[in-house]
């Protein structure tokens, strides 16, 4: 069985206020929190702000990055968005 965190959602209230703030600290905790429980991969999700979701994913990825080496799971309606999360992923 494979464990996927879910917690960084820009649908949460808190993850949503530290994407837009650029808290990366909240971001790194969560995603500390998500490796220490057991989680195989990290969802990354902000569909939320369609207007800015490519930015706000791009952002995201960098960060995880940085704290992690599990591997990121890219929630995202847009095939745009989800190229380039997917581009930075790689890259990575």
């Amino acid at each position: 069985m494979l464990l996927v965190g879910e917690r960084i959602n820009a649908s949460r209230k808190r993850i949503a206020q530290a994407i837009k703030e650029g808290d990366v600290n909240i971001i790194r905790k969560e995603a500390m929190a998500q490796m220490e429980a057991g989680a195989d991969y990290i969802d990354v999700n902000a569909a939320p702000f369609m207007e800015k979701e490519e930015e706000y994913l791009r952002w995201l990825v960098t960060v995880l990055q940085e704290v992690s080496d599990i591997p990121l799971c890219i929630d995202t309606p847009s095939q745009g968005a989800a190229a380039v999360a997917l581009r930075l992923g790689a890259a990575g």
